[in-house]
């Protein structure tokens, strides 16, 4: 027999060489399917990584906004001072009002009230921040006192928050108050006030004055008088109602003119107040300005 191979054999040799070649050539495409396929599977998480992330940084400054803007738009605490150590009382500058819209308005002022005890000797009872909407007062823009008229009117909503700097009965807090409403309430009554009026007044100072029996006031508590537009007061201590509301117009009116008309408790920031309110008053454009007019015929 011959040792070369046969044509037979050498078929079959270059047969099974090209299924090996093949096996070799699918392996290899196999593998670089799956390689590829695992880049695409790679690049897939990784734009699903990507897009997730763009997801949570915009989520994350929408948030930061959002809260920037809270924080921007929260009630401050101002410092205003007392005494003659260095003690300060923090004062918000904005208060909500107890008008229909539940107004958040400015500090127009701020002060504190000093009581002569002794011929030598003031002591500071409580530090005051007054607050009402300045636009709601532009119909008192010219008058020759518009504090006062914004205190007498019982169409604009209005606060005083007290934050008493030494512990009082509530007693004397209102006997003190009840002082100075008597004397505008006398002073009108001399003017030619309706008699009715005055009695009806009265019957609402009554009722003032027995909110605060028994109560007492620590150092530190907060004391705010709030009147509506309707001429309603509500009283509050420490954020609480205290007592019922009183619907009477010239006792509201005297009450806010203890600390705003021209015997204020506390002239300092009666005088303040004024020139702010009056500044104010000149940058609100007026309803003419703002189209509210009658047109020319």
């Amino acid at each position: 027999m011959s040792s070369s191979s046969s044509p037979q054999q050498q078929r079959q040799q270059h047969h099974h060489r090209q299924q090996q070649q093949q096996r070799v050539s699918s392996s290899l495409t196999t593998t670089t399917a799956r390689n590829e396929e695992g880049e695409l599977l790679d690049e897939e998480k990784q734009r699903r990584r990507i897009r997730k992330q763009r997801i949570l940084t915009r989520f994350r400054r929408k948030s930061e906004r959002k809260f920037f803007l809270a924080s921007a738009t929260m009630t401050r605490l101002l410092d205003i001072p007392y005494g003659k150590k260095g003690e300060s009382v923090k004062v918000p500058s904005h208060h909500i009002l107890d008008d229909e819209e539940e107004s958040n308005a400015p500090l127009i002022a701020g002060g504190v009230r000093r009581k002569k005890v002794a011929a030598m000797l003031n002591v500071d009872v409580y530090v005051i921040g007054l607050y009402f909407l300045p636009k709601a007062c532009k119909k008192h823009e010219g008058e020759e006192d518009a504090l006062d008229a914004v205190a007498n009117d019982s169409s604009i909503a209005k606060t005083v928050r007290l934050t008493f700097v030494r512990d009082v009965s509530g007693e004397s807090v209102a006997k003190a108050i009840a002082v100075n409403i008597e004397k505008k309430l006398g002073s009108r009554a001399e003017s030619g006030g309706n008699e009715e009026s005055e009695k009806k007044a009265k019957e609402a100072l009554e009722m003032f004055k027995s909110m605060f029996r028994s109560v007492k006031i620590e150092k530190g508590a907060s004391l705010t008088f709030s009147t509506n537009e309707s001429g309603t007061l509500t009283t509050r201590l420490r954020g609480k109602k205290i007592g019922e509301s009183i619907k009477d117009e010239r006792l509201c009116g005297a009450l806010f003119e203890s600390w705003c008309g021209p015997d204020s408790v506390i002239p300092e920031m009666t005088e303040a107040a004024s020139s702010i309110l009056s500044q104010a008053l000149k940058l609100i454009p007026s309803e003419e300005d703002n189209g509210g007019g009658s047109a020319a015929a």
